[in-house]
């Protein structure tokens, strides 16, 4: 059955990407509800979900409208990339549509309203009815010094920072040095060495957190991974090793995969060859599955979310099969409406089976 969304969709595509992403979530600012959320309860170490379908980080950065997402039936949310302080992002234009792919292209570079916004808005939020999590990253003017003397201490208070306002408010972090759209950040974690220099330390601050706070469950620390190697090929069991094999001991889980750049350069007329952002939706959908399947032999202890490319229900459940025992969307709601949510959710309450991959 098609859903007014999609019956609107020719008229929507004629809008600015961007702009029509604001129109959306003035939308969802709005107290109406857009769908009924499955039940389908989820526990990993303590961290209880109403269902195991969640709005991917990019969305809400600012946690603008964390009850619209919970009223289209969403099980949590990333709400972010927070930034320490406020960041305007990267020139327009940042932002575009590749229709014939039911894809998205972008490069918005973390605009962010920053720490102290986002938490005063979560701190007025009463029972959300979805479990928030919270994206952070280093600010992109501290990713400018990498080079520099002294770079993992100012991304480290940087996310020091970020992890202490926010704790009261999430209920597990995800750390992005995937993101092609600031650049030199997936440099950061790369071959650099700085990965693990930023997440052991981040981890240790969120326990004493838990501590002071009573908290009965460590709050999860998970990292954002990119869906293909710096040369642009897919996820093996080697290749995948190298940059997980540092993390394991220091993160609770992974999110794969963030938006290739690879993509973009063949599939966006505005890439750009030396700083191409990256290209989200239909076609990230291999890469995702096939990075989900290697995370679940390389990190069977681990909390493992997917995301990318779910345009479907069954896109959904293929993702569990391979290995994820969450899945986010994003770019799929941009062609398919906010119908999508509650489509995965009841998909993967009837068929799929969490982190059970399929062989």
């Amino acid at each position: 059955m098609t859903s007014l969304y999609e019956r609107m969709w020719p008229l929507i595509r004629q809008l600015p990407t961007e702009w029509a992403h604001g129109l959306g979530m003035r939308a969802l600012a709005l107290p109406i509800r857009l769908g009924e959320r499955v039940s389908d309860p989820f526990e990993w170490r303590g961290l209880r979900l109403p269902n195991r379908i969640g709005v991917a980080a990019g969305f809400d950065k600012d946690a603008a409208v964390v009850r619209g997402v919970a009223g289209m039936g969403a099980g949590f949310i990333e709400v972010g990339t927070v930034l320490n302080r406020p960041w305007s992002g990267n020139p327009r234009p940042r932002m575009s549509r590749v229709a014939e792919q039911r894809a998205i292209w972008n490069r918005m570079g973390f605009p962010s309203d920053g720490l102290a916004t986002v938490r005063r808005r979560l701190a007025a939020l009463e029972k959300p009815g979805l479990v928030v999590a919270c994206n952070i990253a280093p600010h992109p003017l501290t990713i400018r010094t990498a080079d520099q003397p002294g770079f993992a201490d100012r991304a480290c208070m940087e996310l020091d920072e970020l992890v202490t306002g926010l704790h009261p408010h999430a209920e597990f972090f995800v750390v992005n040095l995937s993101s092609p759209n600031t650049r030199g950040l997936r440099g950061v974690l790369h071959g650099s060495g700085f990965a693990d220099a930023l997440i052991a330390p981040t981890r240790a601050r969120l326990a004493s957190l838990d501590a002071a706070a009573g908290r009965d469950h460590a709050t999860p620390l998970l990292v954002k991974l990119p869906p293909e190697t710096a040369e642009g090929k897919p996820w093996n069991p080697d290749s995948l090793e190298q940059l997980v094999g540092p993390l394991r001991p220091v993160c609770d889980g992974f999110v794969g995969v963030n938006t290739s750049i690879h993509l973009a350069l063949r599939s966006a007329k505005e890439a750009e060859p030396d700083f191409p952002g990256g290209l989200s939706g239909a076609p990230l959908l291999p890469l995702a599955l096939d990075a989900n399947r290697v995370l679940a032999e390389l990190a069977p202890d681990h909390l493992r979310i997917a995301a990318g490319g779910v345009l479907s229900g069954a896109d959904a459940v293929a993702l569990v099969d391979a290995g994820a025992h969450l899945v986010e969307v994003f770019s799929g709601m941009i062609y398919r409406g906010p119908s999508l949510v509650a489509e995965c959710a009841e998909a993967l309450r009837a068929g799929a089976r969490p982190g059970e991959p399929n062989g």
